[in-house]
């Protein structure tokens, strides 16, 4: 059986900046391949680290960009979009997380991101769990470090 992932912006974001998670990044890209894991990235996430490459001076954003290309192609990332049924999986996620008091720090999109995550993949590689463990019971949700713990080590 084949491995599926998405990837959260929060990993392709950390790979292009270079954050604290960076090497871990890098280990679970290589992991994922050497696994031949069917890998996705849904055209919201796509939006969220475009953002950040036109936020960025113009020859900064130039090499990010080519980076970011290089990355989704070597990676082999299917990017995926919303469809109905993605989009109101979404909004029964935020409405739920709503009436249990949840404030607007978590926005449509987390929700669009982990709904697409359920939707493709059924589990999702992210730096930040917390935004999608209760929202999406039915995900599956790593981080770097419980990735290569916990799947295909060589």
């Amino acid at each position: 059986m084949t491995f599926k992932i998405s990837l959260d912006s929060s990993i392709i974001i950390s790979h292009l900046s270079g954050d604290v998670h960076k090497d871990e990044v890098l280990a679970c890209v290589d992991r994922l391949a050497s696994i031949k894991a069917e890998v996705f990235m849904s055209l919201v996430c796509y939006a969220e680290v475009w953002t950040g490459i036109e936020l960025q001076s113009k020859h900064d954003a130039a090499q990010a960009a080519v980076e970011f290309q290089r990355l989704i192609q070597a990676s082999g990332i299917m990017l995926v979009a919303d469809n109905v049924s993605v989009a109101r999986d979404a909004a029964r996620a935020q409405a739920a997380y709503r009436r249990r008091g949840g404030r607007r720090e978590f926005l449509i999109p987390d929700f669009l991101i982990g709904a697409n995550a359920v939707h493709y993949a059924g589990s999702l590689l992210t730096t930040n769990p917390r935004d999608f463990l209760r929202s999406f019971p039915r995900l599956r949700v790593f981080t770097p470090k419980t990735l290569l713990t916990e799947v295909g080590a060589s």
